[in-house]
């Protein structure tokens, strides 16, 4: 875009925004312990609907300059630039909550959720503090680790089941593909909490 035509989705200071994403991060981890909650198959339909929402906004504002546009106005503090063509992160979330649901057991799906929502904020709290440099850092994937490990020994986990998890998390958070971590971590947190028999 050229002139003084405003960029759907801001490219100004990061700061105000990255503060808005980790916060709604942090408070998608709610949903977890709420479909957990809801009786029946409500919190399939909870999480279902929810993403369903999700996406149809992706492909309504890709199709539709004027959607794309109120979209963007409405989460202005909280998108990317990079979100303008691709999918935005919190699309790729609510779809690895809903994964996550589907394929686990509820309270297995419902720690892991928490731990998504937690542990990311973590680690871009403390990699863009304490890392070098731009993308995933060692001291943002320690405090990924930690904050994962750290929850999952709060629902009384035991201790090798927690850190095996924080690990999971942690490494699930690495992936080189942006937003991806979104979806791979509740998915591969629930997968090690299978596998070491947290059901």
């Amino acid at each position: 875009m050229t002139g003084d035509t405003p960029r759907p989705y801001p490219a100004g200071n990061t700061a105000p925004r990255e503060d808005w994403r980790r916060a709604l991060h942090v408070a998608s981890s709610l949903v977890g312990p709420f479909a957990l909650w809801l009786p029946g198959r409500g919190g399939t339909a909870a999480l279902a609907g929810l993403a369903g929402i999700a996406l149809l906004l992706e492909v309504w504002r890709h199709a539709s300059p004027r959607v794309r546009r109120v979209i963007a106005a409405a989460g202005r503090p909280a998108f990317r630039p990079a979100e303008e063509r691709g999918i935005a992160g919190p699309t790729v979330l609510a779809c690895g909550y809903l994964a996550a649901w589907l394929l686990f057991e509820p309270a297995v799906a419902a720690a892991a959720i928490v731990v998504a929502g937690l542990a990311d904020p973590a680690a871009a709290l403390v990699g863009g503090r304490f890392g070098r440099g731009r993308g995933k850092s060692l001291p943002g994937s320690a405090a990924c680790a930690v904050a994962a490990a750290g929850v999952l020994a709060a629902v009384d986990l035991p201790v090798a089941t927690s850190l095996a998890g924080g690990l999971a998390a942690a490494l699930s958070e690495r992936a080189p593909w942006r937003g991806a971590d979104n979806a791979l971590v509740p998915v591969s947190v629930c997968l090690v909490l299978t596998a070491l028999g947290a059901v």
